[in-house]
C-alpha cells in the first residue's frame, strides 16, 4: 500500500515538495553512475544461483549441481555453513547437504552478502569498512527482531534489506574516495549527519546512489524501496511496514552503538517519527507507548545481536 494512503498516520505537509527534492537527487545520483564505467557486478552463475533458490520449486539437486559449477561458491557455501553462525552437528562437506540444513532463503541470504562484500573490495577506503560492515549486519540483526515483535510476515525479508540498506555509502567511498573522505573527515565528531553531509557535497545522498545500484543489480522492488527511503520512511512504496522496521533499526544502531563519521549517529526526524507512527498502528502485538521506551526494550536484545553479528562478520569476511 502506498505510504501516503495509510489511513491514521499523518502525512508532511510538504510530502510533494519532499518528492521533488528525492527527483532532483535521483537525477543527481545517476549522473554519478553515467560517469562510472567499471561497476562491480553480480557473476552471471551467481545471478542463476539466486534465481532458483527464490524459486521453492526448485530441484535441490539442481541448485547443487549449479553451485558446484563454480568453485568459489561452493567453497564458500560449505565455509560458511559449517561456520559458528550455524553450528551443525557435524561437518558437513556435501553442497546438497549444506542446502537442505540451511534452506534455500538463508543461502540466498548468504550468497548475496557475501558477494556484495566482496564486489567493493578495494586497497583503500576513506572510512573504516569494520565498522560499516558492523553496522550493516547489525542493522540486519535488530530489524528480524522487530519484525519479529509486530508480527511482520517475513523476518527473512528484513534480515537481507537491513543487511544492504546502506550499500550507496560504499559506492561513494570506492569511486569518490578524496572527496568522500573529506566529507567524513569534516563531520566526524560534529552533530551533521552523513546523510545531510552527502547532500550538501553532492546533491544527492547514499540512498538514491544506492538504489541506482541495487537497480543495475536487478534487485527486487522492495529491497530498492527500501535502500532508496531508510532516511525518508514516509515516501516508501512498495512496502511501508518494512522500510519503517529497518529505518528503526538502522537509527537504534546508529545512536546505541560504536560507530563513526560513516555511521553517524543522529536524532529522531520526522522519518523516524512516521516510521515509529506506522510500526505501532500495524504491529500485531502491543507496543510501548513511546519510541524511547521501544529502544530501551530493543538494548535488551543488543547483547544477542552483538554476538551473532560478530559471528556472521567473521564468517563473511574470511577469505
Amino acid at each position: 500500500m502506498e505510504a501516503s494512503r495509510i489511513q491514521g498516520i499523518p502525512q508532511p505537509a510538504d510530502r510533494k515538495e519532499r518528492l521533488l527534492d528525492k527527483a532532483a537527487m535521483m537525477i543527481k545520483a545517476r549522473k554519478l553512475f553515467k560517469d562510472v564505467s567499471d561497476l562491480p557486478t553480480i557473476p552471471v552463475i551467481v545471478s542463476r544461483v539466486i534465481r532458483l533458490l527464490d524459486d521453492h520449486e526448485s530441484n535441490p539437486d539442481e541448485v547443487a549441481d549449479l553451485i558446484l559449477s563454480d568453485q568459489v561458491l561452493a567453497a564458500r557455501v560449505i565455509r560458511v555453513v559449517n561456520s559458528p553462525l550455524y553450528m551443525p552437528g557435524s561437518k558437513i562437506t556435501s553442497v546438497k547437504r549444506a542446502l537442505l540444513y540451511l534452506g534455500f532463503r538463508s543461502v540466498r541470504e548468504m550468497i548475496l552478502t557475501s558477494y556484495f562484500v566482496d564486489g567493493f573490495k578495494a586497497p583503500e577506503q576513506p572510512f573504516d569498512m569494520n565498522i560499516f560492515w558492523m553496522h550493516s549486519f547489525s542493522v540486519g540483526s535488530m530489524s528480524r527482531r522487530i519484525a519479529a515483535m509486530v508480527g511482520y510476515n517475513d523476518t527473512e525479508l528484513a534480515y537481507m534489506v537491513g543487511i544492504i540498506h546502506d550499500i550507496g555509502k560504499v559506492f561513494f567511498g570506492h569511486y569518490l574516495r578524496e572527496e568522500y573522505g573529506e566529507m567524513l573527515a569534516h563531520i566526524n565528531y560534529t552533530r551533521s549527519t552523513t546523510y545531510d553531509a552527502e547532500l550538501e557535497c553532492f546533491g544527492t545522498t547514499h540512498s538514491e546512489v544506492g538504489l541506482c545500484l541495487a537497480q543495475r543489480w536487478n534487485f527486487p522492488p522492495v529491497y530498492c524501496d527500501v535502500i532508496s527511503h531508510h532516511h525518508t520512511s514516509e515516501l516508501a512504496i512498495e512496502d511501508p511496514l518494512l522500510t519503517a522496521i529497518v529505518a528503526l533499526a538502522d537509527f537504534f544502531c546508529l545512536a546505541y552503538t560504536i560507530s563513526d563519521s560513516v555511521a553517524q549517529a543522529t536524532k529522531p526526524d520526522r522519518s523516524e517519527e512516521y516510521a515509529w507512527n506506522l510500526l505501532r498502528q500495524q504491529s500485531r502485538h502491543p507496543l510501548p507507548d513511546n519510541l524511547g521506551d521501544f529502544f530501551f526494550m530493543l538494548s535488551d536484545e543488543y547483547v544477542e545481536v552483538f554476538r551473532e553479528v560478530n559471528q556472521l562478520f567473521n564468517t563473511m569476511t574470511t577469505t
